[in-house]
């Protein structure tokens, strides 16, 4: 049985001291003089939630006086002596709601940071909660504190050193003399984001009460003049950035970036290892989300707290209020959406989309942005395909070739003539993806793009390493031989039964051999077909690694793809599959699918889930797996570290990649969970193709009643892009098709070679 007793502060620091807490800052006693100061708050006491004798959970509560209603706040409280079990948090609550009830009858509730979902607590009346927070590890030095942020972060900040034209001080001494020139820029702030300021009493009294010992005022000028400045309080060891302003007319100067800088060294001297940024958006508490894109380049470390709740005590009268509030909010709403409904057809105005390369998977992740936000891309090529040159959705600003000096002058260019908005830059061929890593941490600080680590691009680029990651995971391959190119040793004979594949390691080192007539897979039926492939691969100057595999029974609709994209935070959170009807069989276009029905495949899902989690991978990838007739095995044979040239058949099944992936690197706003379970027919190839030639009469009947219930989609046939020069070179790319079958396969082969 729990129960609760008052306790002094002494008392509440002395637990905290023998149970190794840290007590927040508002859990202390110098806190609860400073709230003193505020208009309608008054310290109403400290109490212990015991067991027996034992106390595990304590809290400092404050009196807010309200129009027609008072309740209990306590920040940070209940501050438990352990992670507390749902059944225990219940069971405190009620204790504390009946020694509070005893102690003094009238009050609403209490509001309590509440770490379950209870069904006894409320959602908030008032203020925005959050339950996930970015904390930063601020101990050591300079260089110490700039190497454990993210790679953005670092790269943010080492910009703003070498550029940011600000003098940083500390200046609380000032500020609790004269706050009105610091005041002027929380005014600018509030009125560009939407909120009201704090009384300018508020901010001087805080640097009085709390003192030299307990809180900073950090401040960032320059010729003079405030530009920006953050107010960070102080408590064993813990720092917590708890107000920051700044001018708008200075943002794309990186102030708030070098400021920061500044506040952490600063606070790491002053004894604090910590800083906590004080909340960020998430799924359950939206309302910080703008924030996120700040805070989170900071620091890998995002914390989940427990939520504010309310704790109704007056159960009739806290369901009127409730009431009372859902009411205002909701006119406010429809008022607000009534002001807005025009302006939200509208494209959105924040975001550029720069798409690198111009093929056909090109022109789908313009098509995707141009669906979810209403924008253009502007696509970086050389020779685009008509579908691009000739669209409504793209502008083409060419580049001689795709490197990353030539994506950082472009991006770079892009985005200093548009500071104020977030530049989406993506590609969707191997060697773009490589580019761009090249170029990542030269890129403006406005520049996002949702690629991979380089060195988790070299790990699953490398078939060989590949192929380990998966057994590493328990994920069936198939059997491979690894041939090395470089130097002139003879090459032994393959122990791989004939016929067998072979295909090169790492895609990206040898693309530049399709112009030379080499193949993407070769089908080898013998010993002399590998011999004389080594010899000619040598002559020209390949040095990398070839694959020798064992020949995986089944024509084209024995294939699976697998579309998934991992957030910055490492999680898992779109996930796309397809069954393969048909794919490409031109030479240096073998194995592309051009045709997929798609399907939920849970088992898959979790499997490319596991592999990619044990290597740290974000961003987006394409995985093609093989299901084997004649045995039933499922086999991963590549993956690819982008989304793939056939991306929008998760977009016509319901997810839009491209959606997601600015919801999670840009906004910060992204879902758990988005899953492609519609079915439908994706296609680049003309419907006359999909019949028996190629299909058992299972997927033909399949085929023909998506036809009939209109779910067939193809990328390049977009009605928003429907120019007639455009939709002629579709049509004349699509009828060619029909050659490319007759010529290289006439009908379907049981082992689709």
């Amino acid at each position: 049985m729990m129960n609760v007793k008052d306790i002094s502060f002494d008392e509440l620091t002395a637990h905290a001291a023998r149970l190794g807490l840290a007590l927040p800052i508002e859990q202390t006693e110098v806190w609860a003089r400073y709230q003193e100061t505020i208009p309608g708050r008054t310290p109403w006491g400290v109490i212990a939630v015991c067991v027996g004798d034992t106390p595990i959970a304590f809290a400092s509560l404050f009196k807010y006086a309200m129009r027609g209603y008072t309740f209990l706040r306590s920040h940070h409280g209940l501050l438990w002596a352990y992670e507390p079990s749902e059944q225990e948090e219940r069971d405190a609550l009620e204790a504390v709601a009946k020694h509070v009830h005893a102690r003094e009858r009238g009050l609403a509730f209490i509001r309590f940071g509440v770490l379950h979902d209870l069904d006894i607590c409320r959602p908030v009346l008032s203020s925005i909660p959050y339950d996930t927070t970015v904390v930063m590890d601020i101990s050591g030095d300079q260089d110490d504190i700039i190497g454990r942020m993210k790679k953005r972060g670092r790269r943010d900040v080492r910009k703003a050193l070498r550029e940011s034209p600000i003098a940083c001080t500390d200046e609380t001494e000032a500020g609790m003399q004269d706050f009105s020139e610091y005041y002027d820029v929380m005014r600018e702030t509030a009125e560009r984001d939407g909120f009201s300021p704090s009384p300018m009493s508020d901010y001087q009294d805080m640097l009085r009460i709390l003192g030299l010992d307990h809180v900073r005022l950090f401040v960032g000028r320059i010729d003079g003049k405030v530009v920006n400045w953050e107010i960070d309080t102080m408590n064993d060891g813990h720092a917590v950035r708890y107000y920051a302003a700044s001018r708008s007319e200075f943002a794309r100067l990186l102030v708030a970036d070098r400021l920061l800088l500044h506040a952490c060294v600063e606070l790491s001297r002053l004894g604090c290892t910590t800083l906590d940024h004080m909340g960020m958006g998430s799924d359950a508490f939206p309302g910080l989300n703008s924030l996120n894109t700040f805070k989170t380049k900071f620091s890998e470390n995002v914390a989940h707290v427990a939520p504010d709740r309310d704790l109704p005590l007056r159960k009739g009268f806290y369901t009127m209020l409730s009431t009372a509030k859902s009411t205002v909010a909701s006119h406010r709403e429809k008022a607000a959406a009534e002001a807005a409904a025009p302006a939200a057809k509208g494209p959105r105005e924040d975001l550029i989309s720069v798409i690198i390369g111009g093929d056909i998977g090109a022109y789908a992740l313009g098509r995707e942005m141009h669906e979810a936000f209403g924008i253009k891309s502007i696509c970086l090529a050389s020779a685009p395909i008509g579908a691009i040159s000739h669209s409504k959705i793209f502008d083409v600003k060419f580049i001689e070739r795709i490197s990353p000096e030539n994506i950082i002058a472009a991006a770079t260019e892009i985005a200093e003539a548009n500071p104020d908005k977030s530049i989406f830059l993506y590609g969707n061929t191997d060697s773009t993806i490589v580019a761009i890593n090249g170029a990542q941490d030269r890129l403006p600080a406005n520049v996002y793009s949702p690629v991979p680590p380089n060195d988790v691009v070299e790990q699953v680029s490398d078939k060989v390493t590949f192929h380990a990651l998966c057994q590493n995971v328990g994920i069936d391959v198939p059997k491979t031989e690894v041939v090395k190119l470089a130097g002139t040793d003879a090459i032994p004979a393959s122990e791989i039964p004939f016929p067998s594949v072979a295909k090169p390691a790492a895609s990206a080192k040898y693309d530049h051999l399709y112009a030379k007539g080499f193949k993407k897979v070769y089908y080898v039926h013998e010993q002399a077909e590998l011999d004389q492939l080594w010899k000619d691969l040598r002559e020209v100057g390949f040095e990398g690694d070839f694959l020798v595999q064992e020949l995986i029974g089944g024509d084209d609709t024995w294939m699976d793809s697998l579309s998934l994209y991992v957030a910055e935070d490492g999680t898992p959170i779109m996930f796309g599959s397809s069954q393969v009807l048909l794919e490409d069989h031109a030479p240096t276009m073998l194995g592309n699918p051009v045709a997929m029905i798609t399907r939920p495949m849970p088992e898959h899902w979790e499997k490319a889930a596991r592999l990619l989690t044990s290597i740290g991978y974000k961003g987006f990838c394409n995985i093609d797996i093989k299901r084997d007739p004649a045995t039933g095995r499922v086999l991963f044979l590549d993956l690819n570290p982008r989304i793939g040239r056939n991306s929008y058949y998760n977009c016509a099944a319901g997810v839009n990649p491209m959606e997601v992936a600015v919801l999670d690197l840009i906004d910060h706003a992204a879902a758990k969970r988005y899953e492609v379970k519609e079915r439908i027919l994706y296609t680049l190839v003309p419907l006359s193709l999909l019949d028996d030639r190629y299909l058992s009469p299972e997927l033909v009947a399949e085929v023909n009643q998506l036809k009939a219930e209109g779910k067939v989609f193809d990328p390049q046939r977009y009605d928003k892009d429907a120019g007639i020069r455009r939709m002629i070179d579709v049509e004349l790319t699509e009828r060619n098709q029909i050659r490319k079958f007759g010529q290289f396969y006439p009908k379907a082969t049981e082992t689709s070679f």
